[in-house]
């Protein structure tokens, strides 16, 4: 009898062990996006202001209902130039208006501003912290932005 209960408190153990490194290691890997996925949104994103015009903002801005808010995903399109803003955001439309000056990371970073004028039409990637949809939680992000049409498209995903 005293084997089996070391056996069993040596399963349970094992049991546990395991339970923590899938919910520990396994569940952000499996919930993380990748850049791929980001530079997918942007595309879709693109493809939609194509086919629709300034009409697919207020489609961006209906969050996970307009496919465009997808766990740690979603669009966000800056207007460019002198006063340039917000115009859509998927994940917090109350964003929508808002100027890129005031658009500052909890290091300080003005990132809004620097993604929208380093944006180019090939894409690139911008730093900055900024709290996950998914979790809540401030993290670094990394997003991929796209000059179109005199607008900026955005998406990013976090470490």
């Amino acid at each position: 009898m005293v084997r089996d209960v070391r056996l069993n408190r040596r399963r349970f153990m094992v049991f546990v062990a395991a339970l923590g490194a899938i919910g520990v290691l396994g569940a952000p890997a499996a919930l993380a996006a990748s850049e791929q996925q980001a530079k997918d949104m942007v595309a879709k994103a693109i493809a939609l202001y194509d086919e629709k015009g300034d009409d697919a903002l207020a489609i961006f801005n209906q969050g996970a209902a307009s496919g465009f808010l997808d766990g740690e995903l979603y669009i966000v399109v800056q207007s460019t130039g002198e006063g340039a803003k917000v115009i859509a955001d998927a994940a917090k439309p109350d964003l929508v208006g808002t100027p890129l000056t005031e658009i500052i990371d909890v290091t300080g970073k003005h990132f809004g501003e620097e993604m929208n004028k380093g944006a180019t039409e090939a894409g690139g990637w911008f730093d900055y912290q900024w709290p996950n949809p998914a979790t809540g939680k401030v993290q670094h992000k990394k997003a991929w932005t796209v000059l179109h049409k005199g607008k900026v498209f955005i998406t990013g995903i976090y470490d």
